[in-house]
C-alpha cells in the first residue's frame, strides 16, 4: 500500500519507507518525545531502532503507521492499532511530532487527515486514544478534531516509576 494524503498548510501523511529511517531516528532521538509514549519507545533512538520499527510496522497487519510531513520534511508518526474480536471495528490512534515541528498546528492537521483516512479507507468505526493526564497538547489536538473525553482512568499508567492518570478520548465515524 502506497499512501500519500495531502492536507492544509503543507502537512501530508505518507507511507513509511526505509528511505525515511535517518529522518525518523533524528526526530525521535529526543528524550521528550517518549515522555508520553509507551515504554517500548526507546531513548536514545538510533538508526537501527528506526529500521526495526519500519520493518515491524510493514509486517504487522494490526498496525498502520504513516509518516507525518511538513512540506518535504519528515516531522513525526501517526499510527492506528487495529483491535481484535468484538472490538474489531475500533483502532487506537497514536502520534508524536519532532520538537522543531511542535506548536505550529501540524499535529492537529495530521490527526484530522489520519482520522478521515481511518474512517474512509481502513473500515474503522471508532478511533480512541489514551492520553496521560499531563499531556495537555495531545488532549487539545484530539478535542480540536472532534474527539470526546469518555473517562478518566485513575493510576492507569506507570511511567518513570510514577503512577499517572490517563484520559480516554474517542471519535466515531458518525461524528464526521
Amino acid at each position: 500500500m502506497n499512501t500519500s494524503i495531502i492536507g492544509y498548510q503543507g502537512v501530508s501523511l505518507r507511507t513509511l519507507t526505509e528511505a525515511m529511517a535517518d529522518a525518523l531516528s533524528r526526530e525521535a532521538n529526543d528524550s521528550q518525545i517518549g515522555k508520553y509514549l509507551r515504554d517500548i519507545f526507546p531513548y536514545p533512538y538510533t538508526p537501527e531502532h528506526a529500521q526495526s520499527f519500519i520493518e515491524l510496522q510493514r509486517n504487522n497487519k494490526a498496525l498502520c503507521c504513516l509518516a507525518i510531513f511538513s512540506g518535504e520534511n519528515f516531522a513525526g508518526i501517526i499510527s492506528f492499532t487495529f483491535q481484535e474480536d468484538i472490538y474489531r471495528h475500533s483502532a487506537e490512534i497514536g502520534f508524536w511530532l519532532g520538537k522543531r515541528f511542535q506548536g505550529r498546528g501540524i499535529m492537529t492537521e495530521a490527526v484530522r487527515l489520519g482520522s478521515e483516512y481511518a474512517f474512509r479507507d481502513l473500515n474503522i468505526i471508532r478511533l480512541f486514544a489514551a492520553v496521560f493526564e499531563p499531556n495537555i497538547a495531545s488532549k487539545q489536538v484530539l478535542v480540536k478534531n472532534g474527539f470526546q473525553m469518555e473517562g478518566k482512568r485513575r493510576k492507569a499508567v506507570i511511567k518513570n516509576k510514577e503512577f499517572v492518570n490517563d484520559y480516554l478520548f474517542a471519535k466515531l465515524k458518525d461524528d464526521e
